[in-house]
């Protein structure tokens, strides 16, 4: 039993988690369900709500605000170690790399752009109006919208690129090598990919819209990284301010 009752074998000390929140059981082929015992604010898997519902091996299982992942059989203490790093550099509700890790990929490209005098950019990402959506059909939905945004952007990236959640509903990529033409030809496929969507959260179909602020250094002059994300959020708060759903941009001056 999960909840935040003292009694539970799984104790969660948080308001949003009920006294007896959630099952875990095993049968006997070894399969483990996840069943919601009549809790406030629901139980799910990877966001599906939680009824005799199978959870795998790093399945993700929310009980109200709290998000954890499921671990089962294997190497436990090697996946627990591997959870940990990966808590670190990963958002849990969008899989993609958060802040943390950002920051330290674009460190990075940054030197080798400066030291090389290669063409790099960063785009901005926001979504617009995204407090309506929480607000008229409540988090969970917005959840789902983010989960299902970044999932579209995430496919229209190369390997070499990063995808990442800044924080909230603001996401950031890193281009290397790209310089501010590419950049805005990606950064208008992704507005009208997320523009052009239906998105889907318990039957009911909503649209959303995202602005876009795009920086590009060519190297030369060196930039630090604390200048070409203020660069690109500034593009971006002109984007919102201008209309949203649109893409604003500027080169670093040389």
């Amino acid at each position: 039993i999960i909840g935040r009752s003292p009694n539970c074998q799984i104790y969660i000390d948080n308001a949003s988690v009920s006294r007896q929140h959630a099952r875990i059981d095993r049968d006997e082929e070894g399969i483990y369900l996840a069943t919601d015992l009549q809790s406030t604010n629901g139980t799910f898997v990877n966001d599906v709500p939680a009824n005799q519902t199978i959870i795998k091996d790093g399945d993700y299982l929310k009980a109200g605000n709290c998000i954890y992942r499921f671990l089962a059989g294997g190497n436990i203490e090697a996946d627990y170690h591997e959870v940990i790093y990966n808590l670190t550099i990963i958002d849990a509700l969008t899989s993609c790399p958060n802040k943390r890790f950002f920051n330290e990929f674009l460190d990075r490209e940054i030197s080798r752009s400066n030291r090389h005098k290669r063409p790099l950019s960063v785009l901005m990402i926001d979504l617009d109006n995204f407090k309506a959506v929480n607000d008229s059909m409540g988090h969970l939905a917005g959840d789902s919208a983010l989960k299902a945004m970044a999932a579209l952007i995430r496919e229209t990236i190369r390997r070499e690129e990063l995808f990442s959640r800044f924080g909230g509903e603001e996401f950031a990529i890193i281009l290397p090598e790209t310089k501010i033409e590419q950049a805005v030809i990606l950064a208008e496929k992704i507005r009208s990919i997320v523009e052009n969507n239906q998105f889907d959260f318990e039957s009911k179909k909503f649209n959303i819209t995202v602005s876009i602020g795009v920086a590009t250094t060519e190297g030369d002059p060196p930039v630090t990284m604390d200048q070409l994300i203020q660069q690109s959020d500034a593009r971006l708060y002109l984007a919102k301010n201008s209309g949203k759903n649109r893409v604003v941009f500027q080169s670093m001056p040389s």
